[in-house]
């Protein structure tokens, strides 16, 4: 048996199967089982002179061991024995039977600010996991499949023809994976970006890197990424069976919010190629990469379940089950790159400033969300699948101008003044509304919703779920009172999904078995008195048992020496039963009694102050009351599986109005940032432009006292054509739009250093970003063409993990925008050119600028090399227009730092100066230095050679050096007057 790469450990989970009754009934056993584990940790001791006696609790986790890597090629190997040297010191699991199952111990861990998140439970981790592979063939073809095991869900991508590496890496961004799969033939190329520092030595450096990626990187053989395996893999999935589908075909708008395995040898057989048909219908088989790559992945979910399970056992079906496929298409979503991202802050990770807290895992990873245009609206969302679906807007903006539009009605319907009240009472109760998703995972894996003493029982399955059909009930209600909200589609939605007859009997149903108040008392799930009369019964005698022990002591005690009478106790263990405790004699650490001839006590165990005996009293009591504590477990699982199979009737319906929670909370967030921060409705067009007046730049305006709004307009291509020959589908042409005649395609800034034009070339991008999110966007009024790929040259991220210059950094970043490029793009360049020879930038600079006029892709850059235009280099011609950020110049001020004001106003034309001295004199540059420095500007300005003017002396240079050759004339002519004279 071969042993894949350890994760983190897991809960027993209930073996898979496409009925929801099935599901219920193995996931009982497991709650049985977890509850009676439960009631054996809980030690209730109870004694005649109502004080508590305490045994030492045991505990026998399970030894690490290693994995054991199968036999592959050198390359693999050596990466892979690196990669075991990185993460040592992280514990593997073993393979477990399914009939002990003892939970792991939960770690404190605290978020980025330092606060305690309380005990985090492995199986948390395990929810977690997000498994990728990647693969590139001949001819750029790029293909993905992730699982989400959280959702249970395979996604496949469409195949990306043409791609490159930056495929991969928007691919990487989205996803955010725990685990990466690529192939042994994988270019060095794609494990450079998963993994710069691979060939920097610093894999082996042990510990010290272990965490320095945020995924676990494995090179697997390229045999498992075949065509055929992978097919005869996805046939082999059981989804439900043939009348059932659950693939659909994932696009921008959509929420996205086990694995049967059948033998393989049967694919073929009865049904075999129906269900290759249905596959085809619902996969594009033509995507040759992509299959491979959900073989590879699939073969991965099986190693890990055989190094988790016994061979044979069921419930490892359970373990990373794929119970849906959806695919997802880049070709309905903007295109943006990671580069792009960061450069615009459209999203920033900011990490805990202690290495300790910077766990490998999700929910210890201490980041949170820095300052960024997704933080903006991070904090507004309330539930947690609102925060990932807000993520995923910005991440990857839409393309669908119905998606778009519908967004923006619903915000500016959630905007209006007279539902500030409404919408603060949607807020609220949507803060109240948990994942769904993840409570009906625990329920159908067996999970208590107790949790063990360091969890609170409002972080439980039941209060969740409770919480969830009570709040969203309320949500109806207050939505029905919002004003113009009728003809929203999340509203639709809402009526059609949320069922109040079902809510209503899930939330009584809930109400009437669990007792909230008692389960957050004792640690686990308590149920109700009046649900069962035997349940009751022995409750009452459970609770009547501290006057039955203190009965039975007196009555032991009046067998026993009167001296030593007050050293004696009766107490009770569950599932050890009623015992005497007698104290220990200080000198000989002997019992000092230990029973009579007549009542003669058997010694059971002992400890540090006690010994714990039975006779003919307490064997009775055990005989007549058994172990009531664990059978009143038992029967409270019992019935609390009895309402898990009643709730897991409803779960479609639960997960499905969690969905919409979670859009309807992303808009709500969309909405209140629109009115924090002074946003308005950009109108969306099928025409290629950007026509933006009074934009603004929601980041840098929220730094400054005041920031000066500016208009833009650029016009791209009039042809619908995308780069890969297909046409970007987009709606007719609607009466509001305008008709745009001419326009300059590339707006080309120049002007002095400071002024705002790197501030202005993002907040274009930007808004134009925002508008595909569908969100308002900071301006007096936008109108947005729909863009395919935002691109950017900005700033250079410099690494010495890269055998790479700055300038080569500009240079990959400038060839990968011209590669993706299509008519529809919009393209931003700031100060390209710069980090070589004057002459040869600015020919680079001219010539990508040219080629960018010709291909009329939206292009906004900013540019210090005059000599493009002074030499000729780039003509004017209808498509380029020149714009430059205002200042005001002061020839009269005696300072330096009076001489120039900046505006910030944005003109067209072109400015001839960049006042590069003002802003080293405005930074502390010497004044010599800045006098030197103006010289030689205006020097260059009148033509004059340089060189040659560097080349001749000042005056005082020639005099000094004048003065130095008299004065060696005149001791050379003293030696030869006096020859025996010595210097």
């Amino acid at each position: 048996m071969s042993l894949g790469p350890a994760g983190p450990s897991f809960q027993k989970p209930h073996s898979a199967s496409s009925s929801i009754r099935r599901q219920s009934s193995v996931a009982s056993s497991n709650l049985f089982q977890s509850r009676r584990s439960s009631a054996v940790s809980a030690l209730p001791i109870r004694s005649r002179a109502g004080s508590q006696s305490s045994t030492r609790g045991r505990s026998s986790p399970y030894s690490s061991t290693a994995s054991t890597a199968t036999s592959r090629s050198s390359r693999s190997s050596s990466y892979l024995r690196q990669r075991t040297n990185a993460a040592s010191t992280q514990s593997r699991q073993p393979p477990r039977s399914s009939s002990a199952w003892p939970r792991s111990t939960s770690l404190p861990q605290t978020n980025a600010s330092g606060e305690s998140l309380g005990e985090v439970d492995p199986d948390e981790d395990a929810l977690n996991e997000v498994v990728m592979a990647v693969d590139m063939r001949e001819r750029a073809s790029v293909g993905c499949a992730y699982y989400v095991a959280r959702d249970e869900k395979l996604y496949l991508m469409e195949d990306v023809k043409l791609g490159t590496v930056d495929v991969i890496d928007s691919l990487k961004l989205f996803v955010e994976p725990t685990v990466v799969l690529i192939s042994t033939r994988a270019d060095d190329a794609i494990v450079n970006l998963l993994d710069p520092e691979a060939h920097a030595g610093s894999l082996a450096r042990g510990n010290d890197g272990q965490f320095r990626l945020p995924y676990l990187l494995d090179i697997r053989p390229s045999g498992e990424f075949s065509y055929e395996g992978a097919k005869n893999k996805l046939l082999s999935l059981n989804l439900g069976g043939a009348n059932n589908a659950r693939m659909s075909l994932l696009v921008p708008g959509d929420l996205q919010t086990g694995d049967g395995v059948i033998d393989a040898d049967d694919v073929y057989s009865s049904g075999g190629q129906n269900r290759l048909m249905q596959l085809g219908c619902w996969i594009n088989m033509d995507s040759k990469v992509t299959i491979g790559c959900a073989g590879a992945l699939i073969a991965y979910l099986q190693r890990r379940r055989a190094a988790t399970f016994l061979p044979g056992d069921a419930a490892a079906q359970a373990l990373f089950r794929i119970s849906a496929i959806e695919m997802f298409s880049l070709t309905g979503s903007m295109f943006v790159n990671a580069d792009t991202l960061l450069s615009l802050q459209i999203i920033q990770a900011d990490f805990h400033p202690h290495s300790h807290n910077q766990g490998p895992t999700i929910s210890a990873s201490g980041t949170k969300e820095g300052l960024s245009v997704y933080g903006l609206f991070h904090h507004l969302a309330r539930t947690p699948q609102g925060r990932h679906l807000l993520r995923q807007y910005f991440l990857r903006p839409s393309l669908d101008l119905d998606v778009i539009q519908e967004r923006h009605n619903a915000i500016l319907v959630l905007t209006r003044p007279d539902n500030a009240n409404e919408v603060e009472g949607l807020a609220m109760h949507l803060a109240r509304v948990k994942n769904m998703r993840t409570a009906l995972i625990q329920v159908r894996k067996g999970i208590n919703g107790g949790g063990g003493s360091g969890i609170g029982i409002s972080r439980a399955v039941w209060p969740s779920l409770r919480n969830f059909v009570y709040n969203a009930l309320k949500i109806c209600d207050v939505l029905q009172e919002v004003s113009g909200v009728e003809s929203l589609a999340v509203f639709q939605k809402i009526a059609d999904s949320f069922e109040r007859n079902s809510f209503g009997q899930i939330g009584r149903r809930i109400s009437e078995t669990i007792d909230f108040d008692e389960s957050a008392e004792k640690g686990r799930t308590v149920v109700l008195r009046g649900i069962d009369v035997e349940l009751d019964e022995m409750k009452r005698r459970f609770d009547g048992i501290e006057n039955l022990l203190s009965s039975v002591a007196d009555h032991v005690c009046s067998g026993v020496p009167r001296a030593l009478g007050a050293n004696l106790n009766v107490i009770f263990f569950p599932q050890i039963g009623f015992l005497i405790a007698m104290g220990l004699d200080p000198d000989t650490h002997e019992p000092v009694y230990d029973g009579s001839l007549e009542d003669p006590w058997e010694k059971i165990f002992s400890t540090e102050d006690n010994a714990y005996f039975k006779n003919g009293a307490t064997h009775q009591m055990d005989d007549e009351l058994g172990d009531i504590y664990t059978l009143i477990c038992d029967r409270e699982i019992e019935i609390v599986h009895e309402l898990a199979q009643f709730v897991l009737e409803y779960e479609a319906l639960l997960i499905r109005a969690s969905d919409i929670c979670g859009e309807l909370d992303c808009l709500l967030a969309l909405a209140q940032g629109a009115r924090n921060y002074n946003l308005v409705r950009p109108r969306m067009s099928s025409q290629n432009v950007i026509d933006i007046k009074g934009g603004r730049h929601p980041l840098q305006e929220l730094t400054v006292p005041s920031f000066v709004a500016n208009d833009t307009f650029i016009l791209g291509a009039l042809n619908e054509a995308r780069g890969d020959g297909t046409r970007l589908r987009t709606p007719s042409q609607s009466p509001q739009d305008t008709l745009y005649g001419t326009g300059p395609s590339l707006l080309l800034l120049t002007g002095p250093n400071y002024s705002g034009k790197s501030v202005y070339l993002k907040q274009v991008a930007i808004i134009t970003l925002m508008a595909h999110v569908g969100s308002f966007v900071p301006a007096t009024s936008a109108v947005i063409g729909i863009t395919d790929k935002i691109l950017t040259r900005i700033s250079t991220r410099e690494t010495v993990s890269k055998i790479q210059s700055a300038f080569i950094i500009d240079l990959q970043q400038i060839a990968s925008a011209l590669s993706l490029a299509t008519s529809r793009s919009l393209i931003v360049v700031d100060e390209f050119g710069k980090g070589t020879d004057i002459c040869d930038g600015a020919g680079l600079a001219a010539g990508v600028f040219d080629h960018l006029l010709s291909c009329k892709s939206k292009v906004v850059a900013a540019t210090h090399l005059h000599e493009i235009f002074e030499g000729g280099y780039l003509q004017e011609r209808e498509p380029l227009a020149f714009g430059h950020m205002e200042v005001q110049v002061d020839k009269t001020s005696s300072g330096d730092e009076d001489q120039i004001t900046y505006l910030y106003n944005f003109r067209l034309g072109r400015s001839i100066s960049s006042y590069g001295t003002f802003c080293a004199a405005l930074n502390g540059v010497a004044p010599e230095v800045i006098q030197r420095a103006e010289e030689l500007v205006a020097l260059s300005v009148k033509g004059e050679d340089l060189v040659a003017v560097c080349a001749v002396m000042p005056p005082d240079e020639i005099h000094e050096l004048e003065a130095a050759a008299s004065t060696r004339a005149n001791d050379q002519s003293k030696k030869l007057m006096n020859p025996g004279a010595t210097c």
